[in-house]
């Protein structure tokens, strides 16, 4: 009796919002209806994709797309710092030849 009564007052709150929807997922599949089990949303509705390996492999490509992204930056950072240093060689070996063509001059 209590479950019947849950479920009636259920469907007439779900008449009531979007959970009567036909919510898809991004993989095109139908949201299912699920609760939460977890320490911290104990008890809490929510909706979901059926298709859980979608979002598996999803999460997974953006793992490898950070990843990579990550290693450019630091080689990036690497040539930075190179061409940093090039230019201080730069500006010194400018420095020197002033120096020298002063010196020349000079005498």
């Amino acid at each position: 009796m209590v479950q019947s009564a849950n479920q009636s007052l259920y469907r007439a709150w779900a008449s009531r919002t979007r959970w009567s929807e036909d919510l898809r997922c991004d993989c095109d599949e139908p949201t299912t209806f699920s609760i939460s089990r977890t320490d911290e949303n104990p008890g809490r509705s929510f909706r979901g994709c059926p298709n859980f390996q979608h979002y598996k492999d999803t999460m997974w490509k953006l793992y490898v797309e950070l990843d990579q992204a990550k290693a450019t930056k630091e080689m990036h950072m690497q040539m930075l710092k190179v061409l940093k240093l090039m230019l201080v060689m730069m500006v010194v070996m400018l420095g020197m030849l002033l120096v020298l063509l002063v010196v020349v001059k000079k005498d």
